[in-house]
Formats: C-alpha cells, sequence, structure tokens
C-alpha cells in the first residue's frame, strides 16, 4: 500500500515539473519507500546541466522531499540523468543503468 502512496506522490511531482519545459521527461525510484532514491531523467546531458545550472534542482529536491514527507518518507539520494546518458553508457537498458545508481550507496 504505502509502495503506492510512494508512486502516487512522485507521480505528482514528475507532472508538476514537466511544465518547467527544460527538458526533464520522468523519474523513477529505487529501494525501499521509506528511504527511496529517487532519478530524475532529462532528454539530453546538455539540457540536464542547463536545469542545474539555473537552479532547477534546488526546487525539484524541496518538492521531492515534501511529497516524501507527507508519506513519511526521506529520500537517500536524489540524482540527475539523462536518456542521451543512458543509450551512451549502457545501450538505452535502464534497468542495467539505474544499476550503477544502486551500487552508489
Amino acid at each position: 500500500m504505502t509502495e503506492r502512496k510512494l508512486i502516487t506522490v512522485l507521480t505528482e511531482v514528475c507532472e508538476t515539473v514537466k511544465s518547467d519545459n527544460n527538458g526533464f521527461v520522468w523519474l523513477t525510484h529505487l529501494g525501499h519507500w521509506k528511504a527511496p532514491q529517487v532519478i530524475a531523467v532529462f532528454n539530453t546531458e546538455s539540457e540536464k546541466q542547463r536545469a542545474l545550472t539555473n537552479g532547477w534542482d534546488i526546487d525539484f529536491i524541496s518538492q521531492v522531499n515534501i511529497a516524501l514527507a507527507s508519506i513519511k518518507s526521506a529520500p537517500v539520494g536524489i540524482y540527475f540523468d539523462s536518456e542521451e546518458q543512458c543509450k551512451k553508457v549502457s545501450g538505452g537498458n535502464w534497468d542495467s543503468h539505474l544499476s550503477t545508481i544502486k551500487n552508489l550507496h
């Protein structure tokens, strides 16, 4: 049940930040619902870098923290990636690509 709540609150954040029109396309999470790793995915590396340089990540992290706190959860990490990087490093295989993030913790 609570995994479902996590997906619901993260979906709300995702839909909200998509309207920023900065290349952000989707997000996902890894790990347990009480302490997930959250990954924000952009189309390209240049869009990701531009968004991070402009401070977009500050608002995104705040929105994720507020959403997770509402279900008594807290992220153990928030990461930023891109479709372009996944294709380059992992041949477009997101399962394989995300496993590299799992190994960070």
